[in-house]
């Protein structure tokens, strides 16, 4: 009998952990990239090392939090197409949107890319999944388009930064397209996939006492952070992009968010993985996005 509530005492105190400390410090506080990871996968950690000029900037969100950032400017100089903002994804920085900048300058785009608040040089003590960030974006977009004749934005997201570009473009018309690179379809679902990774189960019970908890310290609605929301009234034309082999966020994700919507396409790329479908996409990927790009801005 002792050995009995001795396991249920034990269980209880596991399940209190999990729910009140590790799971909303894992969802809340994910871990930084640092620079010697990038320099081992890219071989390169900065705009200079390709060639790119640039300037660092950075700016104080509403709510006071440090958002870093970089310009990259087109080889043409200060005339350039338009502006094109890359949002990166969970644990990532700004350096990991540099292979994109560096194509998209090449064809005269000048390249916004910040780090997310909790990433990279950028402050905040919590990720949000675009609660926060979304106003961040637009907060971005203010302060690049104060010297520019341009009225909007297209929006290249990656995985969780796809989700938060959906989420922006609902609160701001100047955003022209959004380019949705493996996004999630709501908090709680990819939530629940990344629970049985890590733990071996799905449990939406335990894990919405996970969610509960760290909506409550952060101070946000984890209800609200739903591309699946969004989606079908949203007028900004979005361009879904997934691997075939993607096996961190689910193919069927970007299906049903596309299929949501008449101002949405899916472009599925064979034998990519979650971050790899510019490198596997190769040339004909990089029309596509051009493609959309130009037709977007056209439009507007």
């Amino acid at each position: 009998m002792i050995f009995v509530f001795f396991g249920i005492a034990v269980g209880t105190a596991i399940l209190i952990f999990l729910t009140s400390v590790w799971g909303p410090n894992i969802l809340l506080k994910p871990d930084k990239r640092s620079i010697s990871f990038y320099q081992r996968k890219l071989g390169y950690s900065s705009p200079i090392e390709i060639g790119l000029t640039h300037e660092s900037l950075s700016f104080l969100s509403r709510d006071g939090v440090k958002i870093s950032y970089w310009i990259i400017n087109p080889n043409c100089g200060n005339h350039h197409k338009g502006d094109v903002i890359y949002l990166h994804g969970i644990t990532d920085s700004k350096i990991s949107g540099l292979n994109y900048a560096k194509f998209l300058s090449e064809e005269g785009w000048r390249v916004i890319i910040p780090d997310l608040r909790c990433h990279g040089e950028s402050g905040g003590e919590y990720c949000t999944y675009g609660y926060y960030e979304k106003y961040d974006v637009s907060q971005l977009i203010d302060n690049i388009l104060k010297s520019d004749n341009h009225s909007h934005v297209i929006l290249i997201g990656v995985s969780m930064g796809g989700a938060i570009g959906i989420q922006a473009a609902a609160i701001d018309e100047r955003i022209a397209g959004v380019i949705a690179v493996a996004p999630f379809y709501d908090l709680f679902s990819i939530a629940l996939d990344h629970q049985a990774k890590k733990i071996g189960i799905r449990n939406k019970l335990l894990l919405r006492h996970v969610l509960e908890t760290a909506e409550k310290r952060a101070n946000f609605n984890y209800t609200e952070v739903s591309p699946a929301k969004i989606i079908p009234n949203l007028r900004t034309p979005v361009l879904f992009i997934h691997g075939t082999k993607d096996k961190t966020v689910r193919i069927e994700y970007s299906k049903k968010l596309a299929g949501m919507s008449r101002n949405s396409r899916l472009l599925l790329v064979p034998d990519a993985g979650h971050t790899d479908v510019l490198e596997v996409g190769g040339e004909e990927y990089m029309k596509e996005i051009l493609k959309f790009i130009s037709g977007v801005t056209e439009v507007r």
